[in-house]
Parts: structure tokens; sequence; C-alpha cells
């Protein structure tokens, strides 16, 4: 029996817009919170994980935010930051430039992503290999989550992509010997450089998500309407171009969301977590 395929739902672009910033926000808003770190009152703060697995649980879902959406998804296949610094650049929802908190953060995470940093002295046992490991942060975050992902029978892509980087740097193992300094790599990463950039990095999604709070308040002040009553009772009215069920649902979702102001306020992380690699 042939399987069927299910029926794309076909969306517009405001509705694309809508999806994608509700998918971002829940992702932020399932690390970014009391649960998972602590913060301290007063800034300069530094954030600290309750435990290893909390760490690593934000991790795995930091990977997740800076990958591609699923090609079989309602939007074309890209990354979450990318479709959302495409939001910045054409939005729906700017009222007085209420989008340029959120562009700035935006594009300061991404700079921050891309940029490249070297460290020395790196000793990978499993080859018995020091060396100086040149690679950008982004590629940090998404081979250690990837490690914490997988076990070693599914780390096989993961151990190219690290072939692929020792490479880089004139380092020249072969596929098996790559799948050995995973578990060098992963001690490294989790014991040293993810533990020092982590902070920074909730610094940067604490501000993706104030951003998308101010940029949305303009439309949440328009489109809510009080029905009265006792609890009172409240509808959106869906501006043009949210017309699917998926979409409105969306729509509904995201306005309940931005109703009051992200529970974690906004913090600087100190200057002493930023200045290393």
């Amino acid at each position: 029996m042939a399987e069927k395929k299910l029926n794309a739902v076909t969306l517009t672009d405001i509705e694309k817009e809508v999806v994608v910033l509700k998918a971002i926000k829940e992702l932020v808003d399932s690390i970014i919170n009391l649960e998972v770190l602590t913060l301290n009152d007063q800034d300069p703060t530094e954030v600290r994980f309750h435990s290893m697995t909390h760490a690593k649980f934000f991790n795995l879902v930091l990977v997740d935010l800076l990958s591609k959406t699923d090609k079989a998804g309602f939007i074309e296949a890209e990354t979450y930051l990318s479709r959302l610094a495409a939001i910045t650049e054409n939005p729906h929802f700017n009222v007085g430039r209420s989008v340029d908190a959120l562009a700035a953060s935006t594009q300061e995470f991404r700079d921050w992503l891309n940029t490249r940093f070297s460290r020395e002295d790196v000793w990978l046992p499993s080859i018995e290999t020091k060396m100086t490991l040149e690679l950008s942060r982004i590629e940090l975050v998404k081979v250690g989550g990837n490690i914490c992902r997988h076990n070693f029978l599914r780390a096989v892509g993961i151990a190219g992509d690290v072939q692929k980087i020792l490479a880089r740097n004139k380092i020249e193992v072969t596929l098996d010997q790559a799948l050995l300094v995973l578990s060098d790599l992963n001690e490294w990463l989790h014991g040293d450089m993810f533990y020092y950039h982590s902070s920074t990095i909730a610094e940067f999604l604490n501000n993706l998500r104030w951003g998308i709070y101010t940029y949305l308040q303009p439309e949440f002040s328009r489109s809510i309407v009080m029905d009265g009553g006792n609890p009172p009772k409240y509808h959106y009215t869906y501006p043009d171009g949210v017309v699917t069920a998926f979409g409105k649902d969306c729509y509904w979702s995201l306005m309940n969301e931005v109703m009051r102001e992200p529970y974690m306020r906004r913090f600087k992380v100190t200057e002493l977590l930023k200045n290393r690699y």
C-alpha cells in the first residue's frame, strides 16, 4: 500500500514571519529560564547551569536554533537566524522602528558566531597530537552539541566534520581516527570552551527574546480587543494575510506570549567572559 503524503500548508509571507518568530521564541524560552540556569541580581553577571545535564541540554537546543528548519516544514529550509535576519530587513509589524532592537541583537549574535579564533596547545590524546586549533564559534557550538547528541554509532557524520576541521588546521586523520578524537573534543569543549562562552550566548539569546517582545508591542496593542467579563475575556484582530488555521493559531499564541514582558530581566555578562577566544 502506497504511503500517503501529507498535504503541504501554504503560508503567506506574514504567516511565515509569525511562525519563525514563535519558533525562535519557544526555543529561547526552553533554555533561558531559571530551571536551566541562574544569574546574579546585579550586572555584570555570570550564567551558571544547575548541572552538567542542564548544560548539555542548553547546547542541544542551541544547535537546533543554529540549524536549518525542516525541509518538509511550512517554510523554506534555512537557518533560524538567517530567517530572523530576513525578517528584520523586511518586517511586517515594524511601527516607529520597533524592530531596531531585534535587528541589532540578531546581527550582533550572527557576527559573534561567525568570528574565528585560535586556541593553542590543544591536546588530542587519542591521536597523540598537540595542536593550535582554529575554528569559528558556531563550529565550536555545533560540533560540541552534536557530540552530546549522538553516540558513536550515529557519529560518523560528526566525525567527518571534525576530520575537515582538523585538515583545515594541517592535521590529517582517517575517519576512524576522527571518531576517536570526538571524545577528546567533547571533554575539551564542554569542560572548558563551551562553559566559558555559555554566559555570553545566554545574553545574546535573552536579547533576541527581548527584541521580539519590543518589536511586537505595537502589533499587540493594535490587535487585542477586550471583551469584558469576569474574568476578562479578549480576542485578537488578525492582520491582513493571516488567513490559514495554522497561521491564526501561531499568531494568537505569539500575541499571548508578548502580552507581558519576558520573565528573565535584561542582563549584561562580565567582560571577563568575553575577552578570550
